[in-house]
Order: structure tokens, then sequence, then C-alpha cells
């Protein structure tokens, strides 16, 4: 059976949860060797459904999920943490500098 591509590009959900016939499965493929435009638009759908399976994969236990959490916010906001690490940094070489010179003018 010859399949036009919006037919293929309609079952490619499907076709990825393995929930077609085999004979449709064998004309799927079939279809996916000829036609670049469908082969393109079976990747990215198959990247897609990766990508979103990665997302929301559960944690096995309360403890990875908060780590997982956590994690997600920090790479999120990292610009953030960086900054306020060197902003804090800066204050305590600030701080030791004025410490220093009180106590070196405290001597003379």
């Amino acid at each position: 059976m010859n399949l036009s591509c919006s037919v293929v590009q309609d079952l490619i959900v499907l076709f990825q949860e393995n929930t077609v016939s085999e004979e449709t499965r064998r004309d799927i493929r079939a279809h996916l060797k000829e036609c670049r435009e469908c082969r393109r638009v079976y990747r990215e759908y198959s990247y897609l459904n990766h990508e979103e399976v990665v997302r929301t994969k559960e944690p096995e236990n309360v403890r990875e999920l908060q780590f997982a959490e956590i994690a997600a916010r920090l790479r999120k906001n990292r610009n953030w943490y960086f900054l306020v690490v060197s902003t804090g940094f800066a204050l305590g070489i600030g701080v030791a500098v004025m410490a220093t010179r009180a106590i070196l003018k405290g001597e003379k």
C-alpha cells in the first residue's frame, strides 16, 4: 500500500508508540526510506518526544525530587548564582582590606 505524506505524518505518533499494525508499520517504514520530508518530520518528532520523556521522568524518591528541583533551579539561575557568589567574595575582600587598614592605623 502506498501512503501519502500527510497520512504518514499523521501516523508518526502512533508509529513511535508502536500502536499501528505490522502491515501499516511496514508501509510507513517503506515510505520513510523514500521520502526525505517525512524522515525529517519523523526525526524532529522523535527528538521532541525524547526531550519530553527526559523532562517528565519522575525521580524514584523524594530526596531525588528535591535534588532535581534544586539542580534545575541552579541551572536556570546560574547567572544569579555567580553574581551572588562574586558579590559576596568582593564584599569579603573589602571587609578584610578595611579591617587590615584599621589594624595598621592603630599600630602607628
